[in-house]
């Protein structure tokens, strides 16, 4: 029985919600870990549900000679720790997302969690939006680039200046999208890659939201003044921010100096005059050091102001974008009128549909509504603890524990959903095909062994070097008839070229598609011990191409299929 995760999602309160995401960010950091190690050859043997659990929290509570675990630190951080923690957890567990365990340590037992696979589904139906059914020729990676090669035909170059690209080789190239300007000249894009990408952006668009792609036939999406005034209105409340925090620090240093007392004994052995001398510079140094001070807290208290003022302002016009986004109109006015005058109601809160964006959105912007915003706390030890479920790390230090808090974290939210479009894209995207979806026929091969059938079939092109016959011409001593007779084909190491997959071969071959050859009877220097294989395509396999030709096409695109051979003319 499905799962329904918007149920699922709704049954949990806002802690236990805030509890799930910090755990599932954490899993997935360790599992991006994980492939950033492997992708540079320093493989962890360890089994995936070692390193995927992770340390809680101690029991008993002793920070001072155990520390506090990174998910501690994130929950005191959101003021969410506190002795609530462990039922919370038992409520996740409740629900199968998350399970827990215990190891012992020096000084008590250390709780641990680890995400369920129904915890890891809904943490991703909340964070990600709904893939796209529409089918699009090019991977994410290929359409980003083919986008790049259109941005560098209208540069001052006119071309991109790679030296080399896996990506333009193996997919654009191919498909006559781009093309080579010479060894380690560069690439450029082709007249046929500015007609697909035409063609296709709006499909692309739908599949690919987070690719800001151009369009070459000068649609109009998002407009890029709408990012121009948003990141403006960030940056102005970020350097108001933190220019006011070092305005108050170094008022706080210049008052110290201010204060300091003139110290005779330093001087006993300098005369009335000398004497006299320190002591005026001394009082022109504490009276420089007051009047710094003043200037500081005088335009500390100027900022703050100021940013009391633009900061709603920047909440405001996050708002009316998104709402223009989901309604239709234009973002540029929207933005422009929310930063004409002061603001001192925030806009409506409209829901997108996309639960990335609503979840935060909605809790965050229902804490901009309460009567009392939820401030900073100060413990008896003195530590600050920021108002509830805030990504705290985001806020500015002069705005924590004020009313300005919630307003930051939801326009930083929003903006980070609309920079660039992305928001934009993903609701308006072009609708699904409307044409019901294909069941995939059966016998049909997996990507692998198809990938291999297609390079077997590709070595009998007459205009290929023919890699056998040259290698038992060189090797082996052969008849005329036999080297006629022998078939093109792939050997081992050419195989593992073609598809990584060890099992595609024996796929083909028990399937009839592809059969050995063994060319050990022409090695006469004994090269090859008993065995040189050579896998070469079968005529089944040849009718199976042809057969399946549109099926494959269609399932898998990502593999390029040679051009269909055309019967030779009866005279």
């Amino acid at each position: 029985m499905a799962t329904d995760h918007a149920q699922l999602w709704a049954a949990l309160n806002p802690r236990q919600q805030f509890y799930l995401k910090t755990i599932f960010e954490e899993d997935q950091g360790r599992e991006a870990a994980q492939r950033a190690a492997g992708a540079s050859g320093n493989y962890n043997r360890l089994p995936a549900a070692e390193w995927r659990t992770i340390d809680a929290y101690h029991e008993p509570a002793v920070p001072d000679l155990v520390g506090r675990t990174e998910l501690q630190l994130r929950w005191r951080g959101a003021g969410h720790h506190d002795q609530g923690t462990g039922s919370t957890i038992k409520v996740l567990v409740s629900h199968d997302l998350i399970t827990t365990d215990t190891r012992p340590t020096r000084f008590g037992l250390m709780h641990q969690v680890a995400m369920t696979k129904q915890g890891r589904a809904l943490m991703r139906w909340v964070t990600k939006p709904r893939a796209s059914r529409t089918k699009v020729p090019l991977k994410e990676r290929a359409a980003e680039v083919l986008g790049q090669l259109y941005d560098a035909s209208s540069s001052r170059k006119g071309y991109l200046d790679w030296a080399r690209s896996p990506t333009i080789d193996k997919d654009l190239i191919p498909r006559g999208l781009a093309r080579s300007r010479g060894t380690y000249q560069g690439f450029e894009i082709t007249k046929e890659g500015i007609a697909h990408l035409a063609e296709h952006h709006a499909a692309y668009a739908a599949v690919y939201p987070k690719l800001n792609l151009p369009d070459p036939s000068g649609g109009v999406g998002w407009p890029e003044e709408a990012d121009r005034l948003l990141d403006a209105l960030r940056g102005e409340c970020w350097s108001l921010a933190h220019a006011s925090e070092r305005a108050e620090k170094r008022a706080q240093e210049e008052r110290a100096r201010a204060d300091t007392e003139f110290k005779e004994e330093f001087h006993r052995q300098e005369g009335q005059l000398a004497l006299a001398m320190y002591r005026e510079v001394s009082d022109l140094k504490r009276a420089h050091a007051k009047t710094l001070a003043d200037t500081f807290d005088g335009y500390r208290a100027k900022m703050r102001i100021v940013l009391a003022e633009r900061l709603p302002q920047y909440t405001a016009a996050t708002l009316a974008a998104v709402t223009v986004v989901v309604e239709g109109g234009d973002p540029v006015a929207a933005i422009r009128a929310q930063t004409a005058a002061a603001v001192t109601t925030l806009p409506a809160y409209t829901p997108t549909g996309v639960a990335a964006v609503d979840v935060e959105g909605e809790r965050l912007y229902a804490e901009c509504q309460r009567k009392r915003p939820r401030r900073a706390t100060t413990s008896r030890k003195g530590k600050a603890k920021a108002a509830a479920g805030l990504h705290t790390e985001a806020v500015p230090t002069p705005a924590r524990g004020t009313a300005l808090e919630q307003p930051w974290a939801l326009a930083v939210h929003l903006h980070r959903a609309l920079r660039n479009g992305y928001l934009y894209r993903l609701l308006n995207a072009p609708p699904e095909e409307e044409q019901p979806r294909r069941r995939r026929p059966a016998g049909l091969l997996e990507a692998p062994a198809l990938r291999l059938l297609v390079a077997l079939v590709a070595t009998e092109n007459p205009r290929r070097a023919h890699h056998a016959r040259t290698e038992v011409e060189r090797y082996g001593q052969a008849t005329e008839e036999e080297l006629a007779a022998l078939p093109r084909g792939l050997f081992s190491y050419e195989v593992k070229q073609a598809t990584r997959s060890s099992k595609a071969p024996g796929v083909l071959v028990d399937r009839g598609l592809a059969e050995y050859t063994n060319l050990a009877r022409f090695d006469a220097y004994g090269h090859y011990g008993d065995n040189w294989p050579l896998l070469h395509v079968t005529q089944a396999g040849r009718d199976h191409l042809a057969e399946h030709r549109e099926a494959y096409a269609e399932f898998l695109p990502a593999v390029r299929l040679p051009a269909p051979s055309v019967p030779a003319a009866v005279s």
